[in-house]
């Protein structure tokens, strides 16, 4: 391996560590992971298996097993990003069962294409199968998503979850279309510019959070805007009962309003005096009171996966917290 390709393996090479590191902070590591970051993570390491293969192209011939995992993790992408654009937009529950969809064939029909069939047919046939479905998946989210899209392309305010999501969506399209240009020039496109992409993904994410707190900081929230804001939380709260979805979080309730996640943030902080778990958890507590009073069969713990807690340990905490009492007592006293 000459200087240049050297230089060229270690950059690229780079890129898939930290990556990969990505990855598993996203699966694993993160506290209060939700759906979203569970997908980020599986289409981290999906793009890690796919740009590690083609680094290996730097050594010389690649293994054909190797080359059949690189195809199956490309296969993947394409459902991963539509999904995770779907997570980070909409209500993340209705997730799990379109995943389970979209993986379920996929796994079987991979698992029945890897072992019946040998390198040659999956090196053309399948191959094509693959980058097909993957090109139909980046059509339908840009169909499905062109709104947004045409949104962020004109630089109208957009909450930064749908920004992020994407810069996501777009940062892979280009990606794949290194790995695509590199078919007709050199193997070495493909890893060097996924590695450009990641690391200028990076920057955008970090820049954008500096702005976006920036902005928000110096901007105080007039009488004006805090009553419609206000009205319209209200609404969200006491009409849809957003409070009782359980993977409820600041960037979803931001993205519901329509605004950026600091400026909830602040309207919350500073204008109701309460921060985001401070006040849902009102709205929690106030409906569990009610049913404890009204329904004395129902099982505490049950109440409290019925307004929006995880799990009886933290409905118990937040209750007791708030009131000084835990939902038992209360129960005997009312």
């Amino acid at each position: 391996m000459i200087m240049a390709e050297r230089i060229l393996f270690f950059f690229s090479a780079l890129g898939v560590f930290n990556a990969f590191l990505l990855s598993i902070y996203y699966l694993f590591v993160k506290q209060k992971r939700q759906i979203s970051d569970y997908l980020l993570g599986g289409l981290l390491l999906c793009l890690v298996i796919r740009v590690a293969v083609s680094c290996f192209h730097f050594f010389g011939t690649v293994p054909n097993d190797l080359i059949k995992l690189g195809l199956v993790a490309n296969l993947f992408l394409g459902p991963l990003v539509f999904l995770l654009l779907k997570a980070m937009i909409g209500p993340q529950k209705q997730i799990i069962d379109s995943a389970l969809w979209h993986f379920g064939i996929w796994f079987f029909g991979l698992a029945f294409m890897w072992f019946v069939f040998d390198f040659p047919t999956w090196d053309w046939k399948v191959r094509f199968v693959i980058h097909f479905f993957l090109t139909f998946y980046f059509i339908a989210v840009a169909f499905i998503w062109r709104k947004e899209i045409k949104q962020f392309f004109t630089k109208k305010n957009l909450p930064s979850s749908v920004r992020q999501s994407i810069i996501i969506y777009l940062s892979l399209l280009l990606t794949c279309l290194g790995f695509a240009v590199s078919l007709f020039t050199s193997y070495i496109l493909g890893p060097l510019f996924f590695s450009i992409v990641f690391y200028a993904v990076i920057a955008y994410f970090l820049l954008d959070h500096r702005t976006e707190k920036k902005k928000t900081l110096q901007k105080k929230i007039d009488e004006g805007e805090f009553n419609k804001l206000n009205q319209k939380l209200t609404q969200l709260m006491e009409i849809e009962r957003l409070y009782k979805n359980p993977d409820l979080n600041l960037e979803l309730l931001a993205s519901k309003l329509s605004i950026g996640r600091h400026l909830l943030s602040q309207l919350l902080n500073e204008n109701l005096q309460k921060n985001f778990h401070q006040y849902i958890n009102d709205y929690r507590i106030r409906e569990a009171c009610q049913i404890l009073k009204e329904n004395k069969h129902f099982s505490i713990e049950a109440i409290g996966y019925e307004v929006g807690f995880h799990s009886r340990s933290s409905f118990f905490a937040a209750f007791k917290k708030q009131l000084g009492i835990t939902p038992s007592k209360y129960r005997e006293k009312g």
